[in-house]
């Protein structure tokens, strides 16, 4: 990138992150341990089909904000979704309710009266919806941002329910030398231009807006997970995630890279949507930042070590070799991702601390004990292959 792109994009982060006038803050009317009946968005994605089934098991009431032409088909895409994921016997569906709207619209496109009726209703709103495609720019995605945070941020103003908005430790920029102070909650973020994909970027807009939001007496709290994958008990997980579209095209090329530069901190999505809701159940911990991390990061020899674990013999190759077999084939799960893979492999992710999370989570559970996150391990590893072989993404070892 050269020096004039880079000056160009400061200067649209610059515009995009100048929050309304009309965002004004407010006391939320119910307490967290009180909630019982929130609005969703992003229920037809995977995080956030995982964090209704969490939500529902709180014993809440569930507006699921979607886009769709009826109730009815609005309802069938949920029930699609969840049945991919394997969840459909484990909500409560009585307890979910449908709203045909769109954050990127003037009042989530609904009529004044239902958004009135709506804003009345609900006790908090947890904010998951977001564009995840690591192959779409940042200035595609800049309007979607930019209006999508400002309409949730009103809704919750209209509401006076505090916000939960998701976001990712993409936020930080990548580590470069020996610069490898971890990330905690409070660690500056950023900056933008450094960042090599435009959906890190977007969440780093969409930060800086909630900062601004939260400056003027705005509830609003940051989830951060990292890298999300399958749910620990079912294995259920998205195919279409950066490292497990690494892994099948690995696997469906019979090759894997040597001293391929891949390290990432991987966490379950059942532990980041209980430690979202756990918080949003905390009253002091209303308005704070929070990540959801794994116990390390792990690096390509360790997936490489979990695949041969599992039953999957590849040829280890040279990082060339490896992408021309991706190459070769239109139909590889990575062929569209070659550019992005080389992008990755030169950005090296930075180390993340979760000291302020874990002490909201401390003797949290059900049963007086701590939520934490579960290791990574080839138990687990294969639990997740299992999944892909059922629903016929992976061929059976």
């Amino acid at each position: 990138m050269t020096s004039l792109e880079i000056e160009g994009d400061a200067a649209q982060f610059a515009e995009d992150t100048v929050l309304a006038d009309d965002i004004e803050g407010f006391t939320a009317r119910t307490p967290g341990a009180q909630m019982k009946s929130v609005l969703l968005t992003g229920a037809t994605g995977f995080l956030g089909v995982f964090l209704l089934r969490e939500l529902l098991a709180a014993d809440l009431t569930v507006h699921c904000l979607v886009r769709a032409d009826s109730v009815e088909k609005g309802r069938e895409r949920l029930l699609a979704n969840l049945e991919s994921y394997d969840l459909t016997g484990q909500v409560a569906l009585e307890r979910i309710e449908i709203v045909l709207g769109d954050i990127t619209l003037p009042r989530l496109g609904l009529s004044e009266s239902d958004y009135q009726d709506l804003a009345g209703g609900v006790d908090a709103v947890f904010h998951t919806a977001a564009k995840v495609n690591f192959l779409t720019p940042y200035k595609w995605l800049r309007k979607s941002t930019v209006s999508g945070i400002h309409e949730v941020l009103r809704f919750a103003c209209a509401a006076s329910a505090p916000l939960h908005h998701v976001s990712t430790t993409g936020v930080f920029s990548g580590q470069t030398g020996d610069n490898v102070t971890p990330r905690g909650e409070r660690h500056p973020t950023g900056p933008a231009e450094g960042m090599p994909l435009g959906y890190t970027k977007s969440k780093w807009v969409a930060e800086q807006l909630i900062e601004h939001a939260r400056e003027r007496g705005v509830p609003v709290t940051v989830h951060r997970p990292t890298q999300v994958w399958g749910d620990s008990r079912s294995g259920a997980c998205q195919r279409n995630d950066f490292v497990w579209r690494f892994v099948i095209g690995s696997i469906q090329a019979g090759v894997y890279p040597r001293r391929f530069r891949l390290k990432m901190n991987l966490v379950p999505v059942d532990y980041v949507c209980a430690a979202i809701v756990t918080v949003a159940r905390q009253d002091d911990a209303i308005g704070g930042i929070y990540h959801a991390i794994g116990p390390e990061a792990i690096d390509s020899a360790t997936i490489q070590g979990f695949i041969a674990a599992a039953g999957y013999d590849l040829k280890e190759v040279s990082i060339i070799k490896w992408l021309k077999a991706i190459s070769a084939d239109v139909d590889n799960a990575m062929f569209p991702l070659i550019r992005t893979t080389m992008l990755m492999e030169q950005e090296e992710q930075p180390p993340f601390t979760d000291e302020i999370t874990s002490g909201f989570l401390r003797g949290a559970g059900s049963d007086g004990t701590d939520i934490t996150c579960p290791p990574i391990d080839t138990t687990l590893f294969a639990t997740y292959t299992d999944y892909f072989v059922r629903r016929g993404f992976l061929p059976a070892p």
